[in-house]
């Protein structure tokens, strides 16, 4: 962010120089899901359908409360922290909503809120930014603008702190942005039905040849025959990398009742290291009383075949 008004036109050009690097040449991969709340001994998780795809996740919830009153209580899912340097995987657009998260509680549409987190490594600041009057969401006109007014105190303050870095008269911020979409929503006794989607944000690699088919990439998504079978002739699908959390779900009361993972391959193929305790159906995996140990990576590789 140039200390200037010009900010907001020049940036796109000055920064797409200096994009970090990225270990074994692959960009940060960037999951989100798991509704969470506080812990509750009498709401539990009796169903979870999870669809994934490289271009959308669905995910279909069935609570069941035992409580003998209707209760309400405040819900957030978090969407994936994303940096604001405008390397490749950063902001592509000023939207809040960078994830075009919608969710629907008993088949009726439910406006949620966004609340900003500002993350440097896994150390919120968002305090410290807030106490600086620095904008935790840096990827709109405005936000330069406001960074352009900053006192020479506060942006000594930054970089005394590590909080960005400084090329020329441009300051980046190092830190990561975060919305945590939250709704108010009433449990009824008995079952409730929560449906959510969004588009996910996926990382990749552009050394395919040595991280995936024999290398590092192969046992962290369990690789199997078929899969390098499809990667051995002369096309060279696109790898992605798509992330979910699951184990916010020990957040509820007990395991998931019952589990079903689907992967979506639309124009694509897809590989992951299925989670214990699920077992192959017809078109995806599924378990019951299901207690995920690990949150879930997925590997796709789009245009194979």
């Amino acid at each position: 962010m140039r200390r200037n008004r010009a900010a907001a036109i020049c940036l796109p050009i000055l920064l797409g120089a200096i994009a970090p690097a990225y270990a074994n040449g692959a960009l940060a991969e960037f999951p989100a899901g798991g509704v969470v709340f506080k812990p509750a001994k009498d709401i539990s998780i009796a169903r979870e359908d999870l669809e994934i795809g490289w271009d959308r996740i669905r995910v279909r919830y069935v609570f069941e409360s035992s409580a003998p009153e209707p209760r309400q209580e405040t819900i957030g899912f978090p969407l994936a922290r994303v940096p604001q340097d405008d390397s490749p995987d950063g902001f592509q657009d000023d939207d809040r909503n960078y994830m075009d998260f919608e969710v629907s509680v008993d088949g009726k549409p439910v406006s949620s809120t966004p609340h900003e987190y500002a993350w440097l490594g896994e150390t919120n600041i968002t305090g410290r930014l807030n106490e600086m009057g620095v904008p935790v969401f840096a990827a709109t006109p405005e936000a330069f603008e406001a960074l352009a007014r900053l006192p020479e105190a506060t942006v000594a303050r930054l970089k005394a702190e590590e909080l960005v870095d400084e090329n020329g008269d441009w300051l980046i911020p190092r830190w990561s942005y975060q919305a945590v979409h939250e709704w108010t929503q009433t449990f009824a006794p008995g079952r409730t039905e929560v449906e959510i989607s969004y588009a996910p944000r996926f990382g990749a690699t552009n050394e395919y040849g040595t991280y995936y088919p024999g290398g590092e990439g192969a046992k962290d998504y369990c690789l199997d025959e078929t899969v390098k079978q499809k990667l051995s002739g002369d096309a060279q699908p696109q790898p992605f990398t798509v992330g979910y959390i699951l184990t916010t779900a020990r957040n509820w009361n007990g395991p998931i009742g019952e589990f079903n993972l689907k992967i979506v391959n639309t124009d694509s193929f897809a590989s992951l290291c299925v989670p214990e305790g699920l077992t192959a159906t017809g078109d995806g995996w599924s378990g019951r009383d299901f207690v995920p140990r690990d949150d879930l990576k997925v590997l796709f590789f789009y245009g194979g075949s």
